[in-house]
């Protein structure tokens, strides 16, 4: 059985940006009761994030941009970017949801960690940029967590694979010219798709990276065969690469029942897809970071990320 661990905390349910906005604070504890009806809670370690300092945020974000979530958290005027409501409050919270990428991480590679893979259901903001938030990200815990194994934990070569609904534009224009990360997003065509702009198979990275990112965009109705015959593509991927850490975004808003997207994926997209990298997991021996992306809906949320948890486990 793979050793499981899941950095959760109650205070998730403050990430709200607002009556009628899709990105609800309840989203997370509601995955979890989805989670104990298939008793998956039974298996996995559940810790409470550590408060990383601006430091850590630092290694992706600019100190200025930092500076001014925290201005505009104060009073809840101003703006993070497009796209992102400013509440009163919020530096706080987003904080806590990079500490608890940053702290899964750190129980990852503790000397002889136990953990196989780690998850921050809080997690995955793909979207924001080091100064700017976009998307419904303010912080993007991706970029930071990343930067975080290369830098601070002696991590050579660290894959992310996305396959959220959305292009992971901030993470890929982070590391577009590194070739230690290599970037891989399955997401809805961004001809018809949010961020539109980027996510096309021509952007392959430049200068050390070209060669180290590549984008899969699938059609607006997406359904589970076109999807699976595109994820397909992974082993290759892990095999030429051999990295010592996976990033997974694993979001689920390509599901049928989550209307944000039009793609029609059901539970069993997701079940093939992680199932697939568990296979690999055992085989290349690397670590895996889960965190959490898109997904809106009920119960499907906590279904769709339940039954990828529980292939983690695998027993």
């Amino acid at each position: 059985m793979n050793k499981v661990i899941l950095v959760y905390s109650d205070n998730f349910k403050r990430l709200d940006f607002g009556f009628g906005h899709p990105m609800r604070g309840d989203r997370y504890a509601r995955a979890l009761e989805e989670f104990e009806k298939i008793n998956l809670l039974n298996d996995i370690t559940i810790i409470n994030p550590e408060i990383i300092s601006d430091n850590i945020i630092n290694l992706f974000h600019t100190s200025d941009y930092i500076v001014k979530v925290q201005e505009v958290s104060k009073t809840g005027q101003g703006s993070f970017g497009q796209e992102v409501p400013s509440n009163k409050g919020i530096y706080d919270i987003v904080l806590l949801s990079v500490s608890a990428s940053v702290t899964a991480a750190d129980y990852l590679l503790k000397n002889n960690s136990l953990y196989d893979v780690a998850i921050n259901i809080c997690g995955g903001w793909h979207h924001a940029f080091e100064n700017t938030g976009r998307g419904f990200c303010i912080f993007n815990d991706i970029a930071v967590v990343v930067n975080y194994l290369l830098k601070k934990k002696n991590i050579k070569k660290v894959m992310v694979i996305d396959y959220d609904a959305h292009h992971g534009d901030g993470t890929q224009r982070a590391f577009y010219s590194n070739s230690e990360v290599y970037t891989i997003s399955f997401h809805q065509d961004p001809l018809t798709f949010y961020p539109f702009k980027s996510g096309h198979e021509e952007e392959i990275g430049t200068g050390a990276g070209e060669g180290f990112n590549k984008n899969f965009p699938l059609s607006s109705m997406c359904n589970d065969n076109e999807f699976i015959s595109k994820i397909n593509q992974i082993p290759k991927l892990i095999d030429n690469f051999t990295p010592e850490v996976l990033v997974l975004q694993m979001g689920v808003d390509g599901s049928k029942q989550c209307t944000i997207s039009n793609m029609q994926l059901t539970k069993d997209a997701y079940d093939y897809a992680s199932k697939l990298l568990m296979d690999l997991q055992k085989e290349y021996n690397f670590k895996v970071l889960a965190l959490g992306g898109g997904g809106f809906v009920h119960p499907m949320l906590g279904q769709n990320w339940g039954v990828q948890i529980k292939n983690f486990i695998r027993k």
